[in-house]
């Protein structure tokens, strides 16, 4: 099977500040529900190792009306003191990497759990 690549880069303070050790899971959806593909974490700078996933090949990607013309993947990252955040619908090509930029909010004072902030991606389309 083709294979993409997905690489997680976690931050706080609008991009200026990176999370090391933020706990990133990232699954994909299937018939029965969800299955992990991977649990990780970040390192000093905020990022995780890239990783290698199953997607469809790069053909099916070159028509618009084809069903099956990428993967998509689920991003969660959760860090001690700030809301989780999902990443809905990351969509993976053949031979490309997806860098999925992942903000983190801060729990408000006194919290010890937060909601889950979730961010459902758009399909990539064709620039005229």
């Amino acid at each position: 099977m083709p294979e993409g690549y997905i690489v997680v880069q976690v931050y706080t303070a609008d991009q200026a500040i990176p999370l090391p050790d933020a706990n990133v899971i990232v699954s994909r959806p299937v018939e029965s529900g969800e299955e992990v593909v991977r649990i990780m974490k970040t390192d000093r700078s905020g990022r995780t190792a890239i990783i290698a996933v199953p997607t469809t090949p790069a053909a099916n990607s070159q028509t618009p009306e084809g069903t099956d013309r990428f993967f998509k993947y689920n991003i969660r990252v959760d860090y001690p003191g700030y809301e989780a955040v999902e990443n809905v619908n990351v969509p993976v090509f053949e031979g490309q990497t997806s860098i999925q930029p992942v903000g983190m909010i801060p729990l408000a004072d006194g919290k010890e759990n937060g909601k889950t902030v979730t961010v459902i991606e758009e399909e990539p389309f064709e620039s005229e």
